[in-house]
């Protein structure tokens, strides 16, 4: 068999390519904190983009719109909290105090059946009192630390969404600024095809980007409204906590059930389950009727990458990485079907949105 030998420069080339993709690598695992950041401001900024796009034809320079823009999403969020906040803050009391009444509740329920085995510790490892109410809180402490690796307090999480809206901002006044900047890096014969895959890309995000918010206000009103016909305690703020987590893939319902269940459960095992019911149709409403009106061209991906890739970015990053799961699977994605699938490979894929 012939061995081909590689020049001088080319095993330099390799070499210094290895290098600079490990260097860039290992300057994205530790800055991991701005790029999901940055993902996030990109985000919001082509959602906002359109908005800034119909003042600039009013003659309003984009600047000014984009800063109008950003303002007003600020009023309106601060208005609305200030609208449901006392009913949000008088519910989250009440849960905190019903919360430990339900644990204790389900704690009991467990020492009474075979299923105790499951909060008892095994023979020979020492014994801790508590049952279920103290080990959960144990648990909880320990993943504090793992799942809120970026947020160390109120002035992190402050400072981390004023670096998203500036981000916005400018990318939503200056689109063709960004765009032109990443062209510039692609020679010449392949500009066109990377001029299509970027505007791909942009309105894949944006559009679920739209899509997703407003599911997520969606399932927040329908599911405060359903545990209030239930009478449920805490209906508002489990109805709030319900959209919010709508936001993270696959994970998010699935955690936001969990304290409505447990604070039915301190009325009746009945209650549970019919709170455990609606939860569940809730999500068959989202998946089958209002993700596809709102998205009538619906994001081609396979429900078990965004499962995988919302939980090991969730364990690499913690909750703020489930956040960027799924549109950074859709990047990735388009991306691959548009550059290698098409391109390289020749296979005709839908691409984007299908």
């Amino acid at each position: 068999m012939e061995i081909r030998s590689i020049s001088a420069s080319a095993a330099l080339r390799v070499a210094a390519t290895v290098l600079g993709v490990i260097i860039a690598l290992r300057f994205l695992w530790i800055a991991h904190a701005i790029f999901i950041v940055t993902f996030l401001g990109v985000l919001l900024g082509l959602a906002l983009s359109p908005a800034v796009g119909w003042l600039a034809e009013r003659r309003i320079p984009r600047g000014v719109a984009a800063a109008a823009v950003v303002a007003l999403l600020i009023a309106f969020l601060a208005g609305l909290g200030a609208f449901i906040g006392p009913s949000i803050r008088d519910q989250t009391g009440q849960l905190s105090r019903e919360l430990p009444k339900a644990m204790q509740e389900v704690d009991n329920w467990l020492n009474r059946t075979p299923a105790k085995a499951l909060v008892q510790p095994p023979p020979g490892a020492p014994k801790q009192s508590g049952g279920l109410t103290a080990e959960l809180g144990r648990e909880l402490r320990g993943a504090t630390k793992v799942l809120f690796p970026l947020v160390s307090g109120i002035f992190g999480a402050l400072g981390g969404v004023v670096i998203i809206l500036f981000i916005a901002m400018y990318i939503a006044a200056e689109p063709g600024l960004y765009r032109d900047g990443v062209l510039h890096l692609v020679p010449h014969r392949h500009r066109d095809r990377a001029r299509e895959v970027l505007a791909t890309l942009r309105d894949t995000l944006r559009r679920w980007l739209v899509a997703r918010l407003i599911a997520m206000v969606a399932i927040g009103v329908i599911t405060g409204a359903g545990l209030a016909a239930l009478h449920v305690n805490g209906a508002i703020a489990l109805g709030v906590l319900a959209g919010l987590l709508e936001f993270v893939p696959f994970f998010g319902p699935i955690a936001s059930a969990i304290p409505a269940i447990a604070v039915a459960l301190i009325d009746s095992p009945e209650k549970a389950l019919w709170v455990a019911g609606l939860y569940l149709l809730v999500q068959q409403l989202e998946g089958n009727v209002l993700t596809p009106l709102l998205l009538r061209q619906r994001l081609d991906i396979p429900p078990v990458l965004t499962v995988v890739t919302a939980a090991a970015l969730g364990v690499v990053f913690g909750v703020i990485g489930m956040l960027i799961a799924e549109p950074l699977l859709a990047t990735v994605l388009v991306t691959t079907k548009m550059l290698y699938v098409n391109d390289v490979v020749g296979d005709e894929v839908k691409v984007g949105t299908s």
